[in-house]
């Protein structure tokens, strides 16, 4: 499986870890020009769910800490 495919899988599964580590490993060169603009999208993809994920993360951390405050 190549790398587009792989990610785009890791995309569909919401799988960040993967993803993320599929950008990290990002090949550097690519066949054409519309490979290139594949991979584009696919980052710009990712990022978006990285930073939902950032967000989500961040609000779970608030929920922790206010029902922590709460129990003191």
């Amino acid at each position: 499986m190549n790398w587009s495919d792989s990610l785009k899988i890791a995309l569909l599964e919401e799988n960040t870890q993967k993803a993320y580590e599929l950008i990290i490993n990002t090949p550097t060169h690519f066949k054409d020009m519309e490979e290139l603009l594949t991979a584009q999208e696919l980052i710009s993809q990712t990022i978006e769910m990285l930073e939902k994920d950032k967000e989500d993360l961040k609000k779970q951390m608030l929920q922790v800490k206010m029902a922590k405050k709460f129990l003191e």
